[in-house]
C-alpha cells in the first residue's frame, strides 16, 4: 500500500489543492465578505450519527428540535442523519418510488413527516451542518436471504455468489454494486437529496461504495468480466487476489462517479465516506479507500475505528498513520491527514465507551494532528453514558468550531430569530396571550375581524437569499387560513397555513426571498384576512441562509490556532500515557497543570525500586508539558512512572522492549 503514494501522486494532490484554492479565490472576488461576530473558532469536525434504530431522536419534530439543541449547546457542528435504511428512503423520493415501489419509509409516510427536512431546519437554526447519511448503501436487506422487497422487485439487481445465491456478508444481502442500473439508482436518490434539500454534503459508509466480497457471479458481472478478460470466466474462488482487485476497482470507479456528481451540483458540498478499517474493508466489502483518497474521490474520510478498549483504538490509528505521530509509515500517507476524522464508537446495544475512553481517543487524535472525530451514535452522549456530551464540552469542545475543510469560513450561521415580545415587532389591534407553548415562551392570538396584525422587522446580516420560517402552534379552534405575507428586496409573497393540523406544528417554511443587508420588514401576519372566522396564532419568525441559492456568500470566522488551543490552561491535573509505549530506549511522558506547580516525576521497576528521578520539585507553569525518559541503561521490563504535583499523585505503567 505504501508504494501507491509516489512523489508524483503527492505532488499532484498538492497541485490540485492549490488550483482549487485559486479558482475559489477568483470566484469569491465578486462576492460580499462578512465576518461572523460570535467570537473565535477552532477548526475541528465534531460530528454525530443520528439513527432510526435504538434511538428516539427522529420519532417526532419535538425530539429532533431538542436533540439539535442538545448537540449545539455542547459544541458539536455537523450532523449525519440516516436517510437510507432497511431498503427505504426516510425522505420522499420519486426515484425510490419508481425503482423499488416505495416513496418513503412507511413509518414516516404514515405520519406525513419528512424527518430530513425537519432535522435540517433545527440543525441549521443552531448553526450546525447537515450531511445526510445513506447508511444501507448497496445492501438490500439484513437477515433475509430472498433479498427483501428491492431484489424481489428487481431480481437482476442481485449480487450473486459462486453458488448462485444472493451474496451476503455478516447477514447483509447485497445488490450488485457493479450493475449500472443499481449504480444509477444509488446516484439517483443521492442526487435527489442534493437537489431537493439545502444540505451540506452527502455520506456513504461501510456499505457505500461497497459489496460483499463473495459476490461477482451474477450473469451481468460474469459477462462483464469475460469482456475484459478475453473470454475467461471469473475465478472460482471469490477471494482470488486479482478478482478481488477487479471488483474493488469497479467500486473505486463508482466513488469517482459519485464525487463527480456531487461536485457538479455544488462544488462546496462535502462528500463524506465512512468505510471499515483497512484491510478488513477491502477483504470483506471491496472498499479500497486508500485509493479513493489517492484518486481525489472524497473530501472527508471517517474510518470506523470501532474498538472497546483504548489500546485497540490507538492500534487502529497507528496502523493507519504510523507508529509515531509525525511518521509517514502507515497505509495512509501524512499528506491525507487533513481529510481523516475517525469514527469513535460510544454505544453498541447496551455497551458504552465512557468519557475516559473518549477523552483519551481525542487526545490521541490530536497527537496525530487529526482535527476532529464523529461519534456512533447520538444515544451514547446523554445520561445513559454518564452525560458524555457534557464532559466533552467541559474539556474539549468548549470553543466553537467550524469544519476544517471550510477554509476559515462559516457555512451555517445560526438562525436569525425574533418574536412578538421584541422591539422590532409592531403589533396592531388586540392580541391575547394563549396557553399554547411557542418557540420561546407562550404564543399570542387575535380574533378574526379585529383589525389585528403583527409585523416582524429583522436585522439581516448578509445580502443573500433566505428561507423564512414561522413558528406555528396548533389548535383545533384555530384558523385554517392564517395569512402570512413575506417581503423581499424583489417581490412579496403570500402564504396560507392551516393552524389546526399537527404536521404544521413548529417551524414551518413560509417563504424564500432575497434580502438586502440591514433592518427591514420581512413578515406580516394579518388576522383580518382569514376566511373561516377563526382566531390566528402568532409567535417567532426565523431566517436561515439559503446555501442553494447563495452558495458563495462568504462569512469569515476568527480562527484560534491549534497551538493557541493547546496552550489554553487546563481545568485539572492530568498524567498522560507515555508515547511511544512500548518503547526502546526513549519515550515521552506528558502532563498538564491547571496552575503553576512543583512537580516530581519518578520511575520505578516492578519491584518498587526507583530507577530514575526525572523531575524533583521543579516548578512548571500552568499548561501542558513533556519530559523525555531515556532507559538506555535499563533492561527490558514493565516500569511505573509516578507524578506528584501539590497534593495530587498519579501513576501509569510503561513497557521497555529491547
Amino acid at each position: 500500500m505504501q508504494n501507491r503514494y509516489s512523489k508524483n501522486n503527492i505532488e499532484r494532490v498538492f497541485k490540485t489543492g492549490r488550483l482549487l484554492t485559486i479558482l475559489f479565490s477568483m470566484l469569491f472576488l465578486s462576492q460580499n465578505v462578512f465576518s461572523q461576530d460570535e467570537g473565535a473558532y477552532v477548526e475541528e469536525l465534531r460530528g454525530v450519527w443520528i439513527t432510526n434504530v435504538d434511538s428516539d431522536v427522529l420519532n417526532s419534530k419535538q425530539n429532533i428540535a431538542e436533540g439539535m439543541d442538545f448537540l449545539a449547546e455542547r459544541g458539536f457542528n455537523v450532523i449525519y442523519p440516516v436517510v437510507w435504511n432497511k431498503g427505504y428512503t426516510l425522505f420522499p423520493s420519486m426515484v425510490a418510488k419508481d425503482s423499488i415501489g416505495y416513496l418513503q419509509d412507511p413509518v414516516f409516510a404514515n405520519q406525513g413527516r419528512d424527518p430530513l427536512r425537519e432535522i435540517i431546519v433545527e440543525a441549521h437554526r443552531n448553526g450546525m451542518e447537515v450531511i445526510p447519511w445513506f447508511e444501507y448503501g448497496f445492501a438490500s436487506v439484513y437477515g433475509d436471504p430472498t433479498g427483501g422487497h428491492i431484489i424481489q422487485r428487481n431480481p437482476h439487481w442481485a449480487a450473486k455468489d459462486v453458488d448462485g445465491n444472493i451474496a451476503n456478508r455478516n447477514s447483509f444481502y447485497w445488490m450488485n454494486a457493479i450493475h449500472p442500473s443499481v449504480q444509477d439508482f444509488m446516484l439517483g436518490i443521492m442526487e435527489e437529496a442534493i437537489e431537493n434539500y439545502d444540505i451540506d454534503g452527502v455520506q456513504g459508509d461501510d456499505r457505500l461504495p461497497a459489496m460483499s466480497s463473495t459476490a461477482g457471479y451474477s450473469d451481468y458481472t460474469k459477462k462483464l468480466y469475460r469482456q475484459e478478460h478475453d473470454g475467461e470466466d471469473p475465478p472460482a474462488s471469490y477471494d482470488d487476489a486479482s478478482f478481488l482487485k477487479w471488483k474493488a476497482d469497479k467500486l473505486t470507479e463508482f466513488a469517482g462517479d459519485l464525487y463527480s456528481m456531487v461536485k457538479s451540483k455544488d462544488s462546496l458540498l462535502t462528500l463524506s465516506l465512512s468505510p471499515s478499517i483497512y484491510s478488513f474493508s477491502y477483504d470483506n466489502y471491496l472498499q479500497d479507500w486508500p485509493t479513493w483518497l489517492d484518486s481525489n474521490y472524497v473530501d472527508i474520510i471517517h474510518p470506523q475505528a470501532y474498538r472497546y478498549d483504548i489500546g485497540g483504538y490507538r492500534t487502529v490509528i497507528r496502523n493507519m498513520l504510523g507508529r509515531e505521530p509525525f511518521s509517514s509509515q502507515g497505509y495512509i500517507h501524512r499528506v491525507f491527514r487533513p481529510q481523516i476524522f475517525p469514527g469513535i464508537l460510544i454505544k453498541a446495544g447496551g455497551t458504552f465507551n465512557d468519557d475516559e475512553y473518549v477523552l483519551n481517543a481525542i487526545e490521541f487524535n490530536r497527537e496525530y494532528d487529526l482535527k476532529g472525530e464523529v461519534y456512533f451514535f447520538f444515544e451514547g452522549l446523554d445520561e445513559k453514558n454518564n452525560n458524555l456530551a457534557d464532559t466533552l464540552y467541559k474539556y474539549k469542545y468548549g470553543t466553537p468550531a467550524i469544519l476544517p475543510n471550510r477554509n476559515g469560513k462559516v457555512r451555517r450561521p445560526k438562525g436569525i430569530i425574533t418574536n412578538e415580545s421584541t422591539d422590532s415587532v409592531t403589533i396592531t389591534g388586540t392580541w391575547t396571550n394563549s396557553d399554547k407553548k411557542g418557540f420561546s415562551g407562550q404564543t399570542i392570538f387575535a380574533e378574526a375581524n379585529s383589525q389585528s396584525s403583527i409585523t416582524y422587522d429583522l436585522d439581516v446580516p448578509y445580502e443573500a437569499w433566505y428561507k423564512v420560517y414561522a413558528w406555528v402552534p396548533t389548535d383545533n379552534e384555530a384558523t385554517q387560513s392564517a395569512n402570512y405575507e413575506v417581503f423581499g428586496a424583489e417581490d412579496t409573497s403570500e402564504v396560507i397555513l392551516d393552524q389546526t393540523t399537527s404536521t404544521n406544528w413548529g417551524w414551518i417554511e413560509i417563504g424564500n426571498t432575497y434580502l438586502e443587508k440591514g433592518t427591514q420588514t420581512v413578515v406580516k401576519i394579518d388576522a383580518d384576512k382569514v376566511t373561516d372566522g377563526k382566531p390566528t396564532y402568532a409567535d417567532a419568525v426565523m431566517l436561515l441562509l439559503d446555501r442553494k441559492k447563495s452558495p458563495t456568500v462568504e462569512i469569515d470566522a476568527v480562527i484560534t490556532s491549534n497551538e493557541e488551543l493547546r496552550n489554553e490552561i487546563p481545568s485539572g491535573y492530568k498524567l498522560q500515557q507515555n508515547y511511544p509505549n512500548p518503547f526502546n530506549p526513549t519515550t515521552k511522558i506528558g502532563f498538564t497543570l491547571p496552575t503553576s506547580s512543583r512537580v516530581t516525576l519518578e520511575v520505578f521497576d516492578i519491584l518498587g525500586r526507583r530507577v530514575a528521578l526525572l523531575e524533583d520539585q521543579r516548578i512548571f507553569a500552568a499548561g501542558s508539558h513533556q519530559v523525555t525518559f531515556d532507559a538506555n541503561k535499563l533492561a527490558s521490563g514493565v516500569f511505573i512512572y509516578r507524578f506528584k504535583a501539590g497534593d495530587i499523585t498519579m501513576s501509569k505503567k510503561m513497557i521497555l522492549v529491547k
